[in-house]
């Protein structure tokens, strides 16, 4: 019988350190592309820089789009800033009038 209990304890312990170790790692992106479509350059909301030195592998840059993330090459920061900055801008010409 303590042997049971023992079992279950540990068995009940891994199931805990596999549930919480699962949910600090963050999804990563596997792959990148420097090619994206102008009408989601228009519907995007910010970027992110996903670094390779944290438990990701590759360097990405992760545009948010609603509720999806696009991963591109970090060398398309420019070509995203100017992007989002025309899109600002313009909201902010809106505004005004």
């Amino acid at each position: 019988m303590e042997r049971r209990a023992a079992a279950v304890l540990l068995l009940l312990l891994c199931a805990i350190i596999f549930i919480t170790t699962e949910g600090l790692i963050p999804p990563c992106c596997v792959r990148t592309t420097d090619k994206i479509h102008q009408q989601i350059f228009k519907k995007a909301q910010k970027y992110a820089i996903q670094s390779d030195a944290g438990p990701c592998e590759l360097k990405a840059l992760v545009l948010h789009v609603g509720t999806k993330k696009y991963c591109l090459d970090p060398k398309t920061e420019k070509k995203v800033k100017h992007m989002l900055g025309k899109k600002h801008r313009y909201a902010q010409k809106q505004q005004k009038q």
